[in-house]
């Protein structure tokens, strides 16, 4: 970075006490440093995998602010590395009850008798907590299914469901907002301050970085090798945790402020690559109410609150939820290097499996999709073990526009049936001119396995996957038509 000033450290707020970080120590997931840094053991460590909720707490970026006030949400800690909180306030269950009383929320799940064990129950508050902000904040009531989709992410395996969701609908809207309770504005100069300086420091013989900007983060590209890029670390985070990897030289996306927009013109819409899925998907309920409800499904609010569309696209996974829609709508990889930028339609951009149309000195900024046109019919479907919160076994999304009664337009896309997710163009090229109806759906189902060849795995057989293909084609002929 020349001779511009930058940082060896990370700095944080945690509960209302400033922190600097540095060394080793910034590579802990974060709930290692609650635990056993600072004894705040309220913070529980089960999967270490951001499925169980068990480690949640509540963290507010100086990237996301609400209103110029800091926007707190739940979060897994067992995931995330510390130096993806840079320039953060973290709330830790600890925090949330007063000098002489608990928290509504801890006072309501003591009513309701909604604690068996115990051991899940700090995450049960987080998470409660946030479902509590977000009905404050935004003037909602507590229903019983916004209850269970804030809750998704936490397990009680006591089964004691039942009195956990009468305690969230208990919760009183009353109740002062915790960005009211922690508003510091001495502490939010400090944060915005921090997220200014980019920060470069080596540990153990692992280097991080931080920019503050592309041409900063082009710079890193261009000069390090095989540098990590991050940004939620929902998928690192777990391989690290379990031993598959570990972090090399970290480039952590975390204090690009370009990076948290959605763009929008006539022509396109534009999320860029630190965009957490929650954020998209508030987006997407009125742009494109069809991947909303996908969402709905793909992750706990934790994992979303942290994961990126742009992340989800870079993982390559050929399972992957979001990039079946994606591909249906023709979206464009935006993508960045010191010589300039570069778009790359998405189904271009997959050469096999985990191998991208990217070079060692380039990454991905945005996803550009087309803006949707009143003509549009778009259906998009997962198969997995079981509904929430799983990795899919089959997907399949079918773009169709209509001009005049008439196809001019078709994608046709399926995904855990490849090596990468794939188009089926000489279908959709069959289909121009012709009136959508369901014998083109019902002709394809009985031919798929021409244009599918999947392999047997522990999501299932070959076999079995022929078969989804087959009958989600009838289901959308149902359902489209």
């Amino acid at each position: 970075m020349g001779v511009m000033k930058s940082r060896k450290s990370i700095y944080f707020i945690l509960n209302s006490k400033a922190y600097e970080v540095t060394g080793e120590q910034c590579f802990l997931p974060l709930a290692d440093f609650l635990r056993y840094e600072r004894s705040l053991t309220g913070t529980k460590i089960v999967c270490a995998e951001g499925d169980c909720g068990a480690c949640t707490v509540l963290l507010a970026s100086v990237h996301e602010f609400d209103k110029g006030l800091l926007k707190f949400k739940a979060v897994n800690a067992c995931i995330l590395p510390l130096f993806a909180i840079d320039a953060c306030q973290i709330l830790s269950v600890e925090a949330l009850k007063y000098e002489n009383s608990l928290h509504p929320v801890q006072t309501s799940m003591l009513n309701q008798f909604a604690s068996q064990c115990g051991y899940c129950t700090p995450g049960f508050v987080c998470a409660m907590t946030s479902l509590l902000e977000d009905s404050i904040l935004n003037k909602k009531t507590i229903t019983e299914k916004r209850a269970k989709n804030y809750m998704t992410g936490n397990l009680c395996r006591c089964t004691g469901y039942d009195p956990i969701l009468k305690a969230a609908m208990a919760l009183p809207l009353n109740t002062e907002s915790l960005q009211k309770r922690f508003s510091n504005a001495k502490q939010i100069t400090e944060l915005k301050k921090h997220a200014k300086i980019p920060v470069e420091m080596k540990a153990l013989g692992v280097s991080l970085f931080l920019p503050t900007n592309l041409k900063q983060a082009m710079k890193i590209k261009m000069n390090e090798k095989a540098v990590q890029i991050v940004a939620g670390a929902t998928d690192i985070g777990v391989a690290v945790n379990k031993g598959r990897t570990e972090y090399r030289n970290v480039m952590s996306l975390q204090n690009i402020s370009d990076l948290w927009e959605i763009k929008k013109t006539n022509d396109y819409i534009e999320i860029s690559a630190r965009v957490p899925l929650s954020e998209v998907q508030k987006y997407f309920k009125k742009v494109f109410p069809e991947m909303d409800q996908m969402l709905n499904i793909f992750a706990s609010p934790q994992i979303k609150n942290s994961a990126t569309l742009v992340g989800n696209v870079v993982n390559a996974s050929p399972i992957a939820d979001s990039i079946p829609f994606l591909m249906a709508q023709d979206a464009q990889v935006k993508i960045e290097s010191a010589k300039g930028t570069r778009l790359v339609p998405i189904d271009k951009f997959y050469l096999g499996y985990k191998k991208l149309n990217l070079k060692s000195h380039e990454l991905v900024s945005a996803i550009r999709i087309p803006t949707p046109s009143k003509h549009d019919v778009l259906k998009l479907m997962k198969v997995s073990l079981r509904k929430d919160l799983d990795i899919s076994a089959v997907t399949l999304a079918i773009r169709i526009r209509q001009e005049k009664n008439n196809i001019s337009e078709a994608r046709i896309v399926f995904g855990g049936v490849g090596p990468v997710v794939f188009r089926i163009p000489k279908i959709e090229k069959q289909w121009l001119g012709q009136r959508f109806k369901k014998e083109l759906l019902l002709d394809l189902s009985q031919n798929i396995s021409k244009y599918v060849a999947p392999i047997s795995d522990v999501r299932g057989s070959k076999e079995y996957r022929n078969l989804l293909c087959c009958n989600l084609l009838k289901k959308m002929a149902d359902e489209m038509i």
